[in-house]
């Protein structure tokens, strides 16, 4: 729980830019491999490494978008509220 609180401080974009980056290079990487090696376990282990790479970014991607979505349905309910008691005040 506490690794969802210092989510939410964090800027999401750099995050997901930074993510997806390393899945880039780990793609880069593979085409490297297979174009400069000709060693078939070479290939196997590049390639696995990238697609658990590619993996771990799907899943870290789902991670922060998925905070900043409960953020959000958090802040329409809150709204919501307010308008149908009669608060004036949006940010509470």
């Amino acid at each position: 729980m506490q690794t969802f609180r210092k989510l939410k401080h964090l800027n999401k974009k750099r995050v997901l830019r930074t993510i997806w980056f390393v899945v880039t290079l780990s793609w880069s990487a593979i085409f490297a491999v297979l174009f400069s090696t000709e060693t078939k376990s070479m290939h196997i282990i590049v390639v696995t490494i990238a697609a658990m790479i590619t993996e771990l970014a799907i899943w870290c991607t789902a991670v922060v978008l998925g905070v900043a979505v409960v953020d959000g349905r958090k802040a329409i309910i809150r709204a919501i509220k307010n308008i149908l008691t009669g608060q004036r005040n949006l940010n509470n």
